[in-house]
């Protein structure tokens, strides 16, 4: 039987550490978004070159940096959902065992390589931006 003090203890350590996780996760939600805006920012940064200097072929050599930022982003939505994972497993333990404060990412939930790559909120993003940059280039005059 457990004593009524351990059990408030442990019931507040699961609370810290549920605290710790969804710190991580809010990083890892904040770190792809910050990803989008630096994308947009180079983007229109690269737009203005390209038009000030009447080069607009630039634009095509441009396409594999939204790639890469396309392959951060996703990365990172592939942490936050292993991290969310994670999350709801401590969440559902009960407080009869004291928690471990493991802070790893739950790879047990089938997040692959690319699961976070082809998700709507990643793909619809970076495929739309390079059509903008291919329709800019084919348009501008140069």
């Amino acid at each position: 039987m457990m004593k009524p003090e351990q059990a408030q203890l442990w019931a507040e350590m699961h609370m810290k550490h549920l605290e710790m996780l969804q710190g991580v996760i809010t990083r890892m939600a904040g770190n792809s978004a910050s990803l989008k805006n630096y994308c947009m920012t180079i983007s229109a940064a690269i737009i203005g070159l390209a038009a000030a200097i009447s080069r607009p072929e630039i634009l095509y050599y441009t396409t594999p940096l939204i790639f890469i930022f396309g392959i951060l982003d996703g990365h990172y939505l592939r942490l936050e959902r292993a991290f969310r994972d994670q999350y709801n497993s401590v969440r559902r333990s009960g407080i009869k065992e004291c928690p471990d404060f493991s802070i790893s990412p739950s790879w047990t939930a089938g997040h692959g390589i690319f699961s976070g790559l082809f998700s709507w909120s990643v793909w619809l993003f970076y495929i739309s931006l390079i059509v903008v940059f291919l329709v800019i280039a084919v348009l501008m005059p140069g």
